[in-house]
């Protein structure tokens, strides 16, 4: 079986990101998101689903999608993707075929990061 993506259908630019501690300056540490080494992609990004619901009276959109990259060691459930300036959990890490040359990452949107 041949693989269905082709380095044409990268359209979308991303930056995936970790959270890590970094020095408040008084002897402290917060955790703050940073890009990781090398992970300004591009992606075929598509979008999966999207639903609302009453919480805390107000409703909260969530959408979920799956961006499409070139394989690259190190990514995690934990961290997060950016796109157009939004950020998206990660929820889910395919590699396609395991072969290490691409890999499917279902990413939602509208949830706490």
């Amino acid at each position: 079986m041949t693989c269905k993506y082709t380095a044409g259908m990268l359209r979308t630019p991303c930056q995936f990101q970790r959270k890590t501690l970094t020095s408040d300056g008084s002897g402290g540490f917060f955790e703050a998101w940073a890009p990781l080494s090398g992970s300004a992609k591009m992606c075929a990004f598509r979008a999966m689903s999207g639903s609302e619901r009453w919480a805390a009276q107000r409703v909260e959109a969530t959408s979920r999608n799956r961006v499409t990259c070139r394989f690259f060691e190190g990514l995690r459930e934990s961290d997060r993707v950016v796109i157009g300036g939004r950020a998206h959990a990660i929820t889910f890490i395919n590699v396609i075929e395991l072969r290490d040359w691409w890999v499917e990452i279902d990413i939602s949107a509208g949830v706490a990061t």
